[in-house]
């Protein structure tokens, strides 16, 4: 693995572009230049894998640092959401922190990571072996801002089976995975693979369960707390949104797994502990309370930065959660039920 880059990463959407791009053609390991023009606005990948403050020797990250949440091991939230034992896959860890499973792209394994801030389809990237695939638009990668990162191409692929399922003429992006990294990585899934399956991340464990049964009537709300999702702007798919109170006011809280790190808007930060630390991000919160699904936590190290998520909210977004905050948690998400489930890890 090489160094961290003294940057954070994080692609927010696409826009489709008329410009020129070498990409690995899928029927050779050749590469090949394909133009062509398509335009469309849509909400993307969004893994970020570096930390600026990773140059002054440490790497921070968030932290749960209080909760009303009994704590749950992996027997006991296994069996109380009813999962069996043919439903549980493992779940491996990236250098990041970020979560990665097996999926099978047309025959071929590939770990990619399951980012929830993926909106459609997966993204496949340069570092992972080539895969039959058409090409089918060209896409350019923005930033938050609006500034150019990169290019990419729409592909699709006959057969992709991720935990379980084999889905068939899927469309993909594929992507040079430095304009998403400073590690490189082979892509990927997102949420479109669980529209009509549950699915629980266990961090600590090491494991993720998938199932088509609806959500038990009844959980433990000692130690599951259940919150329903805020149906997102059209553009951006089945990405992760919840109604919350942060720093005691009304709120939306965005839970991705593709981040590495947590952030919290500036709006949200008055008369909050601060502490400045070198790098691009200065200012980090401490003791933020969040208050969702009737328990409370104190959140500390939130990096404190705009959150852009775009309109259509009737509350502004005040927190972005990823892995750091998340990996404390046992997360279940059911789309279809439009449900966010979190209990705290043992």
């Amino acid at each position: 693995m090489g160094s961290f880059k003294q940057t954070e990463r994080a692609i927010m959407f696409k826009k489709t572009a008329r410009r020129l791009l070498w990409v690995r053609s899928g029927s050779a390991a050749a590469w090949t230049s394909t133009p062509f023009i398509l335009f469309s606005v849509l909400f993307s990948v969004a893994a970020v894998l570096s930390c600026a403050s990773f140059a002054a020797g440490q790497m921070i990250k968030a932290a749960v640092v209080s909760t009303t949440l009994e704590s749950t091991s992996f027997r006991r939230w296994s069996q109380d959401l009813g999962y069996r034992e043919t439903q549980l896959y493992p779940l491996t860890l990236g250098a990041s922190g970020c979560p990665f499973v097996e999926v099978d792209v047309c025959g071929i394994k590939l770990p990619l990571m399951l980012d929830s801030g993926t909106a459609r389809g997966f993204v496949i990237t340069n570092q992972a072996p080539s895969i039959p695939h058409r090409v089918e638009e060209r896409i350019e990668e923005l930033n938050a801002d609006g500034s150019h990162r990169g290019e990419s191409f729409g592909i699709r692929v006959e057969t992709v089976s991720v935990l379980g399922e084999v889905f068939k003429n899927v469309a993909a992006s594929l992507s040079d995975w430095q304009m998403f990294s400073s590690e490189p990585f082979n892509g990927t899934v997102g949420l479109d693979f669980f529209l009509d399956r549950r699915l629980t991340l266990d961090y600590r464990s090491r494991r993720v369960g998938v199932t088509a049964s609806p959500l038990p009537e009844k959980l433990d709300p000692k130690r599951y707390l259940c919150v329903d999702l805020v149906e997102p702007p059209k553009s951006q798919g089945h990405i992760l949104y919840a109604r919350a109170r942060v720093n005691r006011r009304e709120a939306i809280v965005y839970f991705d797994t593709g981040y590495n790190v947590s952030f919290i808007d500036p709006a949200f930060a008055e008369g909050l502990a601060r502490v400045e630390r070198p790098g691009k991000f200065k200012a980090f919160r401490e003791r933020v309370p969040m208050e969702l699904g009737g328990h409370t936590f104190i959140l500390d190290d939130l990096r404190e930065s705009q959150v852009r998520r775009g309109t259509g909210f009737d509350l502004p977004v005040a927190l972005a959660l990823g892995s750091d905050v998340l990996s404390r948690f046992i997360v279940t998400i059911d789309i279809r039920a439009k449900k966010l489930i979190l209990a705290v890890a043992q």
